[in-house]
């Protein structure tokens, strides 16, 4: 098994607040989620917070954040922090 030493939070914006299961759902296909909540933004809007941990060789967050908008009701990506383990 591959060495889980790069942690990230992300951000993620949904097209679908109803969505946000089937969202986490993907993305734990992608990289190994530790934790996921959602946050309120204002004017009633929601985020999805994701906190990753994946191996640094997977090719950086670049390749993480393509997969990551690529999956269904996702509309944007940031990227708030990425730190070694």
């Amino acid at each position: 098994m591959e060495e889980l030493n790069v942690a990230a939070q992300i951000k993620i914006y949904l097209d679908d607040p109803k969505a946000s299961d089937e969202v986490k759902s993907n993305v734990g296909k992608i990289a190994k989620v530790q934790k996921s909540w959602e946050e309120d933004i204002g004017f009633g809007i929601k985020v999805l917070k994701v906190n990753l941990l994946m191996s640094d060789s997977e090719g950086g967050m670049e390749s993480v954040e393509k997969k990551i908008r690529e999956v269904a009701h996702v509309s944007e990506v940031e990227v708030e922090t990425v730190t070694r383990v």
